[in-house]
């Protein structure tokens, strides 16, 4: 990409969307804080034939998760992303009844029919995964494809991350999210050769992780916990799929394998050197695979 790179946070703004639904007996309107970046090559294809980019992020994530590839990806698709109700810049209703994995999944539909009401490539990251899958099963003529990213049809069994949530629930009812920020500082090291572009996108992911409603983070770590398993409608999945995995994923790794196994003409990508978040640990090889997933749901070669 040539000349400065454009980052979205200029442009964020923030969308009205439905009430916030249990546990908000006020009826606060939900404002989800969302990015929008026009392909660069725009002006040459005012037409917009191809389909928007919607990025979904995972749980205590935001788009800033996205900072590192959305510019590059911009380059000849418009691409789009939000943060959840709780995280990032959008409405925190402290109160653990207004969050679920349906009420997520009814503001992507939200979100999908007031700013992108055509066929879109979906792709979801972990949380933002198990919620881009279930929206394609439900919604199959919105979906033109679908990237499924460090995520699972069925949530973890291992006790060692169920017990890590539940110490995390515990500390964070009762000291907030500083707990988490502890945590989060010392399983994600600063690179010592991190750019200031990188760095200020850390800064900005650490600030989303910092300011997660309590009540969401409490709320959405039991849901991803319990919520009913996929596996037996992978089948049922009729658009181009390409599931991203990374090697020091490992709690995941057999699950994206239960994906791709699952999804008919589903892809399997493991990308070198990445972890539970490949498009920040392995960004150049994270836009590699999406571009070349892009280009097959096309028919179109990738471009370089």
């Amino acid at each position: 990409m040539t000349g400065a790179v454009r980052s979205w946070t200029e442009s964020s703004l923030l969308l009205a969307g439905a009430e916030g639904g249990p546990g908000d007996e006020q009826g606060t309107a939900l404002l989800l804080h969302y990015g929008d970046l026009p392909a660069a090559t725009a002006a040459e294809d005012p037409a917009g034939e191809a389909p928007p980019v919607l990025l979904v992020h995972g749980y205590a994530g935001s788009i800033a998760d996205w900072d590192g590839v959305a510019p590059e990806l911009a380059e000849d698709r418009r691409v789009v992303a939000y943060d959840h109700r709780g995280h990032g810049a959008s409405t925190k209703f402290g109160d653990r009844r207004a969050y679920g994995l349906d009420l997520l999944g009814a503001d992507l539909e939200a979100f999908a029919a007031r700013m992108l009401p055509g066929p879109v490539d979906l792709v979801g990251h972990s949380m933002g995964g198990v919620l881009a899958l279930r929206y394609a099963l439900a919604h199959p003529e919105r979906v033109r494809s679908l990237v499924l990213m460090n995520t699972a049809p069925e949530p973890a069994s291992s006790w060692g991350v169920r017990l890590l949530f539940r110490l995390l629930d515990v500390l964070v009812r009762r000291r907030g999210m500083g707990p988490v920020m502890w945590f989060v500082e010392r399983m994600v090291p600063v690179p010592g050769d991190a750019s200031p572009r990188d760095l200020a996108r850390m800064e900005r992911q650490a600030a989303a992780v910092a300011g997660m409603d309590p009540a969401a983070f409490v709320a959405l770590g039991k849901a991803i916990r319990s919520y009913p398993s996929l596996r037996d409608r992978l089948s049922a999945v009729a658009c181009p799929v390409t599931v991203l995995s990374g090697p020091h994923d490992p709690g995941l790794q057999t699950a994206a394998a239960h994906l791709a196994a699952g999804i008919p003409g589903a892809r399997l990508v493991v990308l070198p050197g990445a972890g539970h978040n490949s498009q920040t640990e392995a960004p150049k090889e994270w836009l590699e695979a999406v571009r070349d997933h892009l280009a097959r749901a096309a028919g179109t070669p990738a471009s370089p």
